[in-house]
């Protein structure tokens, strides 16, 4: 069983603290995933990892035994697919996936290249040079080139960023299908929470420099360690307290009251908490509402509706959730 383990990781450039004490680890066959946002330190993590950046607090094992750090010969077993694709222009599809495999014997290295190119899809492409390819196409060859050499675990930075909203969401279903499919374990690090919740078997969230919760996508998303998770993985509104105790929810002087957008409903039909609507945005088959309380002036939230409700600026309408979606997180 091949897993990766992450204890008390710190990393400073100069005085300059990047990360501190990030501890996580990652099990066989399994897709973790660092979510922050740009400049936390994400792709850090990978490069310490990668045995690209070597100077570092803590330690970063393989199987508990050997350290990944300088030139081990247990990094042979990671691979690492970087955001650009880091391709080799001068070669061509076939030339740029057989680039890793230069211990084999011709004929052995050309059974692995055609294997590779039928299982990315890349048969038809085998000649092409890299800018006469689409960036899915890139992105491909760049897997099959890491994957050419048969590593046990994937580093991924960013993968997707370079690819439009359409190709990401086909392209992130193909990749966890081949990752799993060859048994791969793999961390993958991103900004974007969709990706995240969607692809990982366990999320790691960074924030103030540390991993501040780890755990399944489920856990994050339906039980926040703090605010700054609450809002980062998925658009919420923020209750007053006063609104949250109407519904039976006891909000301490340290801690904030949410639902999520989602769980947000409205109704014509009167409830304990009146509402004003602000602003309607037009989205084409539903409109996004901002709400303003009538007891709390102060307060904001947004929810969306149906193109067949009814909706004008300052018409009063009221607010219809469940006490069991109402969240209260640590600020």
């Amino acid at each position: 069983m091949l897993r990766i383990k992450v204890k008390n990781l710190g990393i400073s450039f100069g005085n300059m603290e990047i990360l501190k004490e990030v501890s996580f680890g990652v099990e066989e066959g399994e897709i973790v995933t660092i979510l922050g946002p740009s400049g936390s330190g994400k792709s850090t993590i990978l490069r310490s990892i990668a045995s690209l950046q070597e100077k570092f607090e803590g330690e970063i094992l393989l199987n508990e035994t050997c350290q990944l750090s300088g030139s081990q010969k247990c990094n042979k077993e990671i691979g690492y697919i970087f955001q650009d694709y880091a391709l080799f222009p001068h070669l061509d599809v076939k030339e740029n996936i057989g680039f890793a495999l230069f211990n084999l014997d011709a004929l052995e290295k050309q059974r692995r290249v055609d294997e590779l190119l039928k299982q990315f899809d890349l048969v038809e492409h085998r000649n092409k040079q890299i800018h006469e390819l689409s960036g899915g196409q890139q992105q491909r060859v760049s897997i099959a080139r890491t994957i050419a050499y048969n590593p046990k675990i994937l580093l991924l930075d960013e993968p997707f960023s370079n690819l439009d909203s359409i190709l990401r969401d086909k392209t992130k279903l193909w990749l966890k299908d081949i990752i799993k499919s060859l048994g791969l374990s793999a961390i993958l690090v991103t900004h974007d929470k969709k990706e995240a919740l969607s692809i990982s078997d366990k999320i790691g969230i960074l924030q103030n420099k540390t991993l501040v919760q780890f755990g399944t996508p489920q856990e994050l998303f339906n039980q926040p360690a703090n605010l700054y998770i609450a809002k980062f993985l998925g658009d919420i509104n923020i209750l007053p307290s006063s609104i949250a105790s109407k519904l039976g929810i006891v909000v301490q002087e340290e801690q904030t009251a949410f639902v999520r957008v989602t769980h947000t409903k409205v109704t014509n039909e009167e409830t304990p908490i009146k509402m004003i609507i602000d602003k309607i945005s037009y989205c084409g088959d539903y409109y996004e509402l901002s709400l303003q309380f009538f007891e709390n002036k102060h307060f904001f939230i947004k929810t969306n509706v149906e193109t067949h409700f009814v909706v004008n600026e300052n018409k009063i309408i009221y607010l219809e959730i469940q006490k069991e979606d109402i969240l209260v997180v640590n600020q």
